[in-house]
Formats: C-alpha cells, structure tokens, sequence
C-alpha cells in the first residue's frame, strides 16, 4: 500500500513543478553564483596593488645581510634629520641633513615615498646636495599616509637607509 496517489503533482499557482523546471532553477542558481564569483575576481584582480614579495626565500635568505647593514650602520653613528614641508597644493620641499663627527662623505641621497595600500602610487626622488652634509628637492607628494624611506648610498654601497610612517596634509 502505497501513501502516495499513483501520479503525483506539485501545482504552484496554477503550474505544474516538473522535474525540468527543478533543473532549469538549480542551473539557473549556480551559473547567477559563478557570474557574480567571476565579476568580483575581475574587480579583484584589476585592483591589486601587490605588495608582496618577488621571491620570498631569496627575501628571507638575504635577512643576515639586513642585520649586518643595520649593526654597521649603527656603529656609524649617523644621525639623519628629514624636514617636509608644503610648498605648494601637491608640493612639498624635502631637506635632509645629515649630523654626525665622521669623516665628509660624498653621499647620493634618495627617498622613497611609498604608499601603505597601493604600490602603484609609490614615488622615488633623488635629492641634490646643498652642502656636504645637506640635500634638498622640491617634489609632489599628494596627502596621505606615506612610508618615507630614506637612503644614503656611495656608488653602490648603502652607508644608510631608515624608513618611517608620514602624514602629509595639504
């Protein structure tokens, strides 16, 4: 004895519920999910900035050498002073001066403006000497939150670099 009548209908609203229907809704609902999965990775994708490492073991074998450049650097005793200020709307002047008793070196002095959240906004500028121990620029810098990174080199040796969360404000 069966407690189902011998053919059975669903009628919704005067339809009858077929298992071609039950199809086309199930299809329907998985290819809406994967449409809306595929616009948000496209969204994704386009708006990486990618801060990530290159090659993260060549990043974490060359941590000995970091910790080298910052004893030696250290040991230096260099005192590095950075001044920003606004210039104009988007322009700021950038003055480093350098304080210590060593010895004159000729130094070639870069900073790096590097944006938190976007490296695609990151900006490098190369500061001109004023005098031995002072560099000066007038660069655009927009508002924000910025990492500031200073770098001290001669030739190819970097004798310094420091890096620092700023807020430029217009």
């Amino acid at each position: 004895m069966s407690l189902l009548p011998a053919e059975t209908e669903l009628d919704v609203k005067g339809r009858k519920l077929t298992g071609g229907m039950v199809l086309f809704m199930l299809v329907g609902f998985f290819a809406t999910i994967i449409a809306v999965n595929m616009v948000l990775l496209g969204f994704a994708i386009k708006t990486f900035s990618g801060r990530e490492a290159k090659n993260a073991y060549i990043a974490g074998m060359s941590h000995d050498r970091a910790l080298a450049a910052a004893r030696a650097q250290d040991a230096r005793g260099w005192v590095v002073d950075a001044q920003l200020k606004r210039v104009a709307r988007g322009r700021s002047s950038i003055r480093l001066e350098r304080r210590d008793a060593g010895a004159q070196v000729a130094l070639d002095a870069i900073t790096r403006f590097e944006h938190p959240a976007d490296s695609r906004q990151d900006r490098s500028v190369v500061l001109v000497h004023e005098s031995a121990r002072v560099w000066r620029v007038i660069a655009e810098v927009p508002a924000g939150g910025w990492d500031l990174v200073i770098e001290m080199r001669s030739g190819q040796d970097l004798l310094f670099r420091s890096h620092e969360r700023i807020s430029v404000k217009d």
